[in-house]
């Protein structure tokens, strides 16, 4: 079968091939009409792009790099890779996935030297890195952050998160906005969920509410390495099951918890029930992150939802525009977030107003039909 090349596709919809090669490579200034045509055509003749070719066209590899600091098996990082993949696959690039160890540093500035990425995303853990930041701005790597903590601030890097403060603040004024006074807390001392923690004990001050240590489990957990990362599989739902359970034997009274992430969100929820306990009759549950698993649990948990696609899309976006420009500069946006009311929450009195108005970045509730 004869090959169909870039001329085929600009035969048939009657433009140049430098017009269609800009459509293949998202670049600007094309109509919307044009960019129509060209797309109908790539689909009608089953034009595949030569990426080879293309790159030594451009000088360039096509390519961006994911940098992971979590574990890959973990429903965050899955989601986020699945969603940097795909938007990646619409814009004509390749992803190359790595994941963050002693040696991340080396590798990654052999990549970009070598041409085999163009630009690089990192995760919170991995942005921690000083090392690695350091290298990156040395070589001038086009990079951008996702939801960072310990910022490594560097003149071309980029960034773009939630706000993890307020969006945990408003899901704890939810609870109390359902009458709820002994909100319990499941979490981690390890970035971001340090904000979320802050978040909690702030809706609890401002409604007048004591921030009581025993309804409060965070242990320590350290730095995620090589063996850590093997070791983190499973951790957050032992996390939620282990210390839901502590903190609901000693407080009887505890009508509401508040878990730092959706996994940990899960393990509460088994906590409850192994202990004879029902959700939300006896105790409303309100996680973080909105993670796939999130709407699937028995029952349907209330979340606040992290609009990872949009973070993704934004950050691929930008990150191809600056490796085709590199004088683009850099941007720091902040996404909003959203409370998604399912059916593991529950007034325990007449509730009063929720509270609705917009808060740093963060929406007002939602509410999820049951399905």
């Amino acid at each position: 079968m004869t090959r169909v090349t870039l001329e085929d596709v600009a035969r048939k919809t009657g433009v140049s091939s430098k017009t269609v090669s800009r459509v293949l490579n998202g670049e600007p200034n094309v109509s919307k009409r044009t960019s129509e045509l060209v797309q109908a055509a790539i689909v009608e003749l089953n034009y595949v792009p030569n990426s080879a070719a293309r790159s030594l066209s451009s000088g360039k590899a096509l390519a961006l790099g994911l940098v992971i600091g979590w574990p890959v098996n973990s429903p965050y990082s899955s989601t986020l890779i699945e969603e940097t993949l795909e938007a990646c696959n619409r814009h004509g690039y390749n992803l190359s996935l790595y994941a963050l160890d002693v040696e991340i540093t080396k590798r990654l500035s052999d990549a970009y030297r070598s041409r085999q990425v163009d630009g690089l995303i990192l995760d919170t853990n991995a942005a921690a890195d000083e090392n690695l930041m350091s290298e990156l701005d040395t070589l001038k790597v086009p990079t951008i952050v996702l939801n960072p903590y310990e910022r490594q601030r560097q003149p071309r890097t980029s960034y773009i998160q939630i706000d993890n403060f307020h969006a945990a603040k408003l899901a704890v004024e939810y609870l109390i906005g359902l009458g709820h006074r002994n909100i319990g807390f499941v979490g981690h001392h390890l970035g971001h969920i340090l904000d979320r923690f802050a978040g909690y004990t702030e809706a609890l001050k401002a409604a007048g509410l004591l921030v009581d240590p025993a309804l409060i489990a965070s242990p320590a957990w350290p730095p995620l390495d090589r063996a850590g990362v093997a070791a983190y599989s499973g951790m957050p739902f032992q996390v939620g099951f282990q210390n839901a359970t502590s903190i609901l034997t000693a407080n009887k009274d505890m009508t509401a918890l508040f878990a730092a992430t959706d996994e940990i969100a899960m393990g509460a929820l088994s906590a409850v029930w192994a202990m004879g306990l029902k959700v939300p009759d006896d105790v409303s549950v309100v996680g973080f992150d909105d993670i796939v698993y999130a709407s699937m649990v028995a029952p349907p948990l209330t979340t606040v939802h992290q609009p990872i696609d949009e973070i993704v899309s934004l950050a691929v976006k930008h990150l191809i525009e600056t490796i085709r420009h590199p004088d683009t500069p850099p941007i720091d946006v902040m996404l909003a977030t959203s409370l998604v009311v399912r059916r593991s929450t529950r007034a325990v009195t007449t509730p009063s107003p929720c509270i609705t108005e917009q808060h740093g970045g963060t929406d007002r509730p939602t509410v999820e039909a049951p399905e």
